[in-house]
């Protein structure tokens, strides 16, 4: 891992892990005190083998794994310690790009149960692609790819991380343009179980989009071009997805892409330093 990657990743999480703190004791709610519990001790080892064993070959799966744990933490922090919400900017911000309007009210998932539980299984794909490819370049963790990847996906999180902190925001489906049921049993499934995981935050920039577009391209620049083609039009719908269920504005999407194309460059240039192949 690159230090100046994992030391701004780090400090992040610090932010995030005591903003968390701070939320759960304003709220007297210690249900995820084991979880704070956990992420604390995961990141003091992180801080330890950033001075003492950076190239630890398992160093970036370590620090993905945090980025997961300190999502469901996020909830304090947007419920009892920041003090505003982006909501009302994002939406501004959308209405002045879409025509006076959201992104989201242009399209209605509800009356298109079929469309809609395609679309939905595509943002459902996420976590499998992501896993998948964690999976991948943990294998190959000690090959440029691998630290390549892991450097890359740590430094979207924190750009993401740092969006959510300054730009709080709950997702137009809990806001101005609230789910209201049908859709298929796919969607209504996918729905519902998102939702569950709401933090209340984690919104500007889409790293369901930035995360996606990433993954796809990397699979291409590492020598996997067929899987990358064939995942392509799954991971368009996923983008779509963010939208059609109203879990972003139009303006995280356009961030999310140009945030993927800029540390696709970045992966670029890193590879071309080592020659790789599959």
């Amino acid at each position: 891992m690159k230090k100046t990657i994992s030391a701004a990743y780090l400090i992040i999480l610090f932010i995030l892990i005591s903003l968390a703190a701070v939320g759960m004791i304003r709220s007297a709610q210690y249900q995820s005190l084991a979880l704070f519990f956990i992420v604390s001790v995961l990141w003091l080892v992180s801080v330890y083998l950033y001075f003492k064993k950076t190239n630890w070959p398992w160093y970036g799966l370590l620090l993905f794994l945090l980025s997961w744990g300190v999502f469901p933490l996020m909830t304090l922090i947007s419920k009892f310690v920041l003090p505003w919400s982006a909501d009302a900017l994002l939406h501004n911000i959308d209405q002045h790009i879409f025509f006076g309007k959201i992104l989201v009210d242009y399209f209605h998932y509800e009356s298109y149960p079929l469309l809609a539980d395609i679309i939905s299984s595509c943002y459902f794909f996420f976590y499998f692609l992501l896993l998948g490819s964690v999976i991948l370049y943990t294998v190959k963790r000690q090959s440029i790819a691998g630290q390549v990847f892991f450097n890359s996906i740590i430094l979207l999180y924190s750009i993401g991380f740092v969006g959510y902190i300054l730009f709080p925001a709950s997702e137009p489906a809990f806001t101005v343009a609230p789910q209201i049921g049908g859709g298929g049993p796919i969607t209504q499934m996918v729905t519902k179980s998102v939702n569950q995981g709401v933090t209340g935050m984690d919104v500007f920039p889409s790293l369901h989009t930035a995360i996606s577009i990433f993954i796809v391209g990397y699979l291409h620049q590492t020598g996997f071009k067929r899987i990358s083609l064939i995942l392509s039009p799954i991971i368009l719908g996923t983008i779509f997805a963010t939208i059609l269920l109203r879990y972003h504005y139009g303006i995280d999407v356009i961030f999310g892409i140009i945030l993927a194309i800029i540390v696709l460059k970045l992966s670029q240039k890193w590879l071309n330093h080592t020659a790789y192949t599959v």
